[in-house]
């Protein structure tokens, strides 16, 4: 929640400023937030206990939230920043035939959570903005995941959880469509090493007014594979549709 708090404070106050970075030249400052539909899929596994998300702990479609922002400018050799987080997180009730979790041995009814927490660092250049932008950089990704599994009534708990920071190899593009204001692109951010697999990409259409605002839809989809990250494996995939605002200066 602090963590959480912080992002949300630090994207305050790179809007408070503004005005300032408004009157600069050739410097932009962009940020939006939005509320992702997700799917939920995959599995953890703690000692070789593999659990099911969808068919062991009842998990099917949650609501994510997103905040990103970011500033863009023209120094050389100076790249551009963007701080992005998301949280991830759902509850799920299910009744199972068993499966063991934590080293603990779990039947009937059951009760889960997970909290997902990523929070990026993109330093990104630009070598194309025209008709036709490319961006190209490093995202450095610090990832906090827990899961809780307990009966009902609660008799039998545990507890997994993983942190770890990611370097991320990561690309966008983005095209300006013949309308005003209108544009389509996408990004990655991928790494893979040590049998360990971090990769998201997102396709996107928006549109941004003369007033500043503008809207997005778009489609997100995230992969993560833990090998023995912090003693959890797992292989979980996130994706669905989302519609963001953004604010453009």
């Amino acid at each position: 929640m602090m963590r959480k708090m912080l992002v949300l404070a630090v994207a305050a106050g790179a809007l408070a400023l503004t005005p300032a970075t408004h009157a600069a030249p050739l410097v932009n400052i962009y940020a939006g937030a939005f509320t992702w539909n997700a799917d939920v899929s995959g599995f953890v596994d703690t000692d070789g206990d593999r659990v099911d998300m969808e068919n062991d702990l009842g998990f099917d479609r949650s609501r994510q939230n997103v905040l990103y922002f970011g500033l863009e400018h023209f120094v050389p050799l100076v790249p551009n920043v963007r701080l992005r987080h998301m949280a991830l997180s759902d509850s799920g009730r299910a009744t199972t035939a068993g499966f063991v979790f934590d080293g603990q041995a779990f039947a009937g009814d059951v009760r889960s959570s997970f909290d997902l927490d990523m929070t990026d660092l993109t330093l990104y250049y630009t070598p194309l903005d025209n008709m036709v932008k490319l961006d190209a950089g490093l995202n450095v990704r610090r990832l906090d995941a827990e899961f809780d599994v307990r009966t009902e009534p609660a008799a039998v708990e545990g507890n997994e959880s993983a942190r770890e920071t990611f370097p991320m190899l990561h690309l966008g593009a983005r095209v300006k469509l013949p309308f005003s204001g209108f544009y389509a692109g996408g990004e990655i951010n991928t790494i893979r090493y040590d049998g360990s697999r971090l990769e998201d990409y997102t396709a996107r259409v928006g549109w941004v007014s003369d007033f500043l605002l503008g809207v997005e839809l778009g489609y997100s989809h995230f992969n993560i594979k833990l090998d023995d990250v912090s003693g959890l494996d797992a292989d979980l995939e996130f994706g669905g549709p989302y519609l963001a605002l953004s604010v453009s200066f």
